[in-house]
């Protein structure tokens, strides 16, 4: 007699299926569910797991999808353009009642918007910090365009002489508008609604460009954003000294 042997599962030998494991997995980092809930969850179905489990099943999952996550990394990096950003991650050590505050460092691309090459991705790399260092050894192979807020250790990507390769950093518009959105919810004035009304009109004009070719795109932004940049800065310039240096709408103008 010969028996077939059994279907490769995501845990060998063990009786969960690739769904169910799954299910755990979406359940925890999509929907941000505990596996100590879902372990009563799961009870309540009159299935009976032990949360180490879980935990198990949660480190073979993510065993199996390093490598992709490895070759994502490896396809986005060559592209000419990246995003970068970090958000607080709190982070229960065992042993510590109190939580540390890590760090999920985002790397996107997505040319969609302006016809380019690169298909849309986005790889979250964990860290302990948020210093130049982490971010310089994440780029540590990588040349091209970074976007990025105005987060200081970012600049110690553009220094010149850089191996393999020079980084320029492009400024994120949104982040400089925010500053402004926050400072007239605090003490609104006419100069806070000005810019953020000169913003929309830069917004206006991309979203009449979005989508175009890349020629297309320059020579409308030449002929219409430039001039409104132009503007907006002498307006911030002549304002800047008339300000106190503490207020919020001085530090979103510096």
């Amino acid at each position: 007699m010969v028996q077939a042997p059994a279907r490769p599962r995501v845990l060998d030998g063990g009786m969960a299926t690739t769904a169910l494991v799954a299910n755990v997995i979406v359940w925890k980092f999509a929907w941000h569910m505990p596996l100590h809930r879902q372990v009563q969850m799961l009870a309540g179905h009159g299935v009976k797991l032990d949360r180490g489990t879980l935990a198990l099943w949660v480190k073979r999952v993510a065993w199996w999808l390093k490598p992709l996550y490895e070759l994502q990394l490896r396809e986005m990096h060559p592209h000419p353009r990246i995003f970068c950003d970090e958000t607080r991650m709190p982070v229960l050590e065992r042993g510590s009642r109190k939580a540390r505050i890590h760090q999920f460092w985002a790397h996107a691309v997505d040319d969609r918007p302006w016809c380019g090459p690169a298909p849309p991705a986005v790889v979250y790399i964990f860290a302990k910090t948020r210093s130049h260092r982490e971010i310089r050894s994440q780029l540590a192979d990588y040349q091209g365009v970074v976007q990025v807020d105005a987060y200081s250790a970012y600049t110690q990507l553009a220094k010149p002489g850089r191996s393999p390769g020079p980084i320029r950093l492009a400024y994120c518009l949104a982040h400089a508008r925010r500053k402004f959105t926050d400072a007239y919810k605090t003490a609104p004035s006419p100069l806070a609604h000005d810019v953020i009304e000169r913003f929309a009109r830069i917004y206006a004009v991309e979203a009449d460009i979005r989508g175009s070719s890349a020629p297309h795109r320059q020579a409308v932004r030449q002929a219409r954003t430039a001039p409104i940049m132009e503007e907006l800065k002498r307006v911030l310039d002549t304002a800047l000294p008339q300000l106190s240096t503490q207020s919020s709408l001085a530090k979103a103008i510096r």
